[in-house]
């Protein structure tokens, strides 16, 4: 696919702008036997299948699950099928649906544990003079930035439009809250919303909301692992 959607977030390949969970359930619903190469940074992740199952997940010298959980934990890549590629080799016994499942489910934990972090960051901070925009400085894409609490409250922000990043994020997580809840979807966990001149993304902590813009010409996706990163270490 081409033209409006050549800077979607997500994975390029015979399909473009959609996440790598959603294409791999594509090949798992095929019932999809060989291999999936994954690439990001110069990084190659194998995922092998069979019938749709997916057995082998290998990157560098991490295999299995621990392989999986790294791989789809990138933001934005390539990717390629090549059906007549398998191997020996099986590290994974679970149902695939499962196994992604928990997965994604680790990774909304691990979201909630980063922005706890971020919220306590706020006081050590003051006294480390280490603060938010130290750590989220050379983000490539990344606009405002502006960290509240649970009422909406800015505790520190990052940008000229800080104060109505703030307004648009707890909109759209009331927004997004009131559509899980008719939907039946669980508890809201983080949103997104894409433009053309720029996107906005939204993750919830325990005690905080962490609201960003990001450049239109941007990967959402790539940027919002990239804070997270910061924001863990």
């Amino acid at each position: 696919m081409s033209g409006a959607l050549q800077h979607a977030a997500g994975f390029d390949g015979a399909v473009s702008g959609m996440s790598l969970a959603d294409l791999l359930q594509i090949k798992a619903l095929g019932r999809f036997s060989g291999r999936i190469v994954v690439e990001q940074n110069g990084k190659d992740g194998h995922l092998f299948f069979r019938d749709g199952d997916l057995f082998h997940a290998q990157l560098d010298d991490l295999e299995g699950r621990e392989a999986f959980a790294r791989i789809m934990s990138w933001g934005g890549g390539t990717f390629r099928a090549e059906p007549k590629v398998t191997t020996t080799r099986q590290t994974l016994h679970e149902n695939f649906q499962f196994l992604l499942l928990d997965v994604l489910r680790l990774q909304d934990e691990a979201s909630s544990e980063v922005l706890m972090s971020a919220g306590q960051a706020v006081q050590a901070d003051s006294r480390k003079e280490i603060g938010m925009k130290e750590r989220l400085s050379g983000i490539a894409g990344l606009q405002d930035v502006v960290l509240t609490d649970r009422k909406g409250t800015m505790l520190q922000q990052i940008g000229d439009n800080a104060e109505s990043l703030a307004a648009q994020g707890m909109y759209l997580v009331s927004t997004a809250g009131q559509i899980s809840d008719e939907l039946g979807l669980g508890a809201f966990k983080g949103a997104s919303v894409q433009g053309v001149s720029s996107h906005l993304i939204t993750l919830e902590g325990p005690r905080n909301f962490l609201f960003f813009s990001v450049a239109g010409d941007a990967k959402p996706a790539s940027v919002e692992q990239d804070v997270r990163r910061a924001i863990a270490q």
